[in-house]
């Protein structure tokens, strides 16, 4: 009878272990461990897949835990089956990865296993801490070198295929935070999904659009040949200007137009886990890091709008200290670029190129109107005198105007948006505020918003 068929009447993970390893005595055993972190899981998963997938003989185990002072691993495992850890179904947990399936990931398992004569032990167990998520796997040998080696050179494959990040490279990113206060879910990468943004559907002044394409995407086809020129391929892009003005639109078509790149995006919400963010960008690269309102964080320290300083350190630090060959790119936006801290906003090898995203002018005007006018009809001219009368105004002002004049052509039951509709908008908008209300949607005479318009 073999060993893996004697071990099937055990019930114990004790004497399922102590079966696998006979004669030997679980207390010569040696233990080899290390810890992945948890958003590693899937890529971990997948390895230990391979690794016990092929030929040889193993066994895969779960456990319960009969007692709270109890850990899953090899120390626990050496109590016997009366007071130690009990024979269980494996627990699983299913993590999202953006695609059609979830990757199903042992939580908690033991597998018993043998590989060109060697007799090993491999446990995984995943745990739980205050903002703290690991996945531990231990390999447990015979204790001689060239069983040790074997448990070395295991875990660095496992850890190697576990950094490669495959589950995660090429995607757009956001790491979330825990979801609880208490019994911490793990903050992790969440794969982000918009429709897909093309060049043409950017409306800016070409100029404008020609410096933002030369600073990124060019840049970014030519980042391996300038590292072969000893120069560095790390880039930092600043883009500021009024809200509304189309710099997240901006962002979206660099996701989409970035080949190769995996993005990872930072929000208002999200820099308390900058540390993460930077920390999973370093493997993925060639990555875009996106850092968007960095206002909030990056704030003039010597000023009144000071941002949290450790994150602005860490910041500061993470983007000065980045080896020379880092293929990592960034992009900053912000509503405020007077208010950041000079030594990010001003300093080549942080910030390389700021590129202000402006109010349109007339001829961009037109274009938005006739884009934001959606399936309604709306004649050239039409169009070109809604340009001349708004002024200098934000995008999002003209989506919404065009929302409010395709309303407005509804209530007379006409089929093509006219002047008048357009007028019955812009007065809704901003007349019965007096200029407020302008201001409030992205227009004003603070940020260039014509008088005619406001009287």
């Amino acid at each position: 009878m073999s060993v893996m068929a004697a071990m099937t009447d055990k019930q114990g993970l004790n004497d399922l272990l102590a079966a696998h390893f006979v004669p030997a005595s679980l207390e010569e055993l040696v233990v080899k461990r290390r810890d992945f972190p948890h958003w590693m899981r899937p890529d971990l998963q997948k390895a230990l897949a391979a690794l016990f997938g092929g030929d040889g003989e193993h066994r895969l185990v779960g456990a319960r835990m009969r007692g709270v002072d109890l850990d899953f691993c090899f120390a626990d495992l050496l109590q016997d089956g009366a007071t130690g850890i009990a024979l269980a179904p494996v627990l699983y947990d299913d993590i999202e990865i953006g695609e059609e399936k979830p990757v199903r990931c042992v939580r908690r398992g033991l597998w018993l296993a043998s590989r060109c004569g060697i007799r090993f032990a491999l446990l995984i167990d995943v745990s739980e801490g205050y903002r703290h998520v690991r996945a531990r796997v231990e390999v447990a040998v015979f204790p001689e070198d060239a069983n040790e080696a074997f448990a070395a050179q295991l875990l660095c494959e496992l850890r190697a295929a576990a950094e490669s990040a495959e589950s995660w490279r090429g995607k757009t990113l956001v790491i979330e935070p825990p979801q609880e206060e208490f019994a911490l879910s793990a903050a992790g990468p969440r794969v982000e999904r918009f429709e897909a943004v093309r060049r043409d559907d950017l409306i800016l002044r070409a100029d404008t659009l020609a410096l933002i394409e030369r600073n990124t995407i060019r840049f970014a086809e030519r980042a391996d040949a300038l590292a072969a020129l000893g120069l560095s391929p790390k880039k930092g892009v600043l883009l500021y200007g009024p809200p509304g003005t189309g710099k997240t639109l901006v962002v979206r078509w660099l996701c989409s137009a970035l080949d190769g790149y995996s993005k990872l995006i930072v929000t208002a919400g999200h820099y308390g886990l900058l540390e993460e963010t930077l920390s999973i960008a370093r493997l993925l690269q060639p990555a875009l890091v996106v850092l968007e309102d960095v206002d909030l964080v990056g704030g003039d320290r010597d000023g009144p709008w000071a941002g949290p300083g450790r994150i602005l350190n860490m910041l500061l630090n993470e983007m000065d200290g980045l080896p020379r060959e880092a293929r990592l790119m960034f992009v900053l936006t912000t509503n405020r670029p007077e208010v950041l801290e000079p030594a990010l906003a001003a300093r080549p090898g942080r910030v390389d190129q700021a590129i202000e995203i402006g109010l349109p002018e007339e001829a961009e005007r037109r274009l938005l109107v006739e884009r934001y006018a959606g399936r309604v009809a709306i004649r050239g001219e039409v169009a070109a005198h809604v340009a001349r009368r708004i002024g200098r105004v934000s995008p999002a002002f003209i989506k919404e105007l065009m929302r409010r004049a395709a309303q407005a052509m509804l209530e007379r039951d006409g089929e093509v948006i006219e002047v008048r509709d357009a007028e019955a908008a812009l007065h809704d908008m901003i007349g019965a505020g007096l200029g407020i209300g302008a201001r409030v949607l992205g227009a004003g005479s603070g940020i260039g918003f014509t008088a005619a318009v406001l009287e």
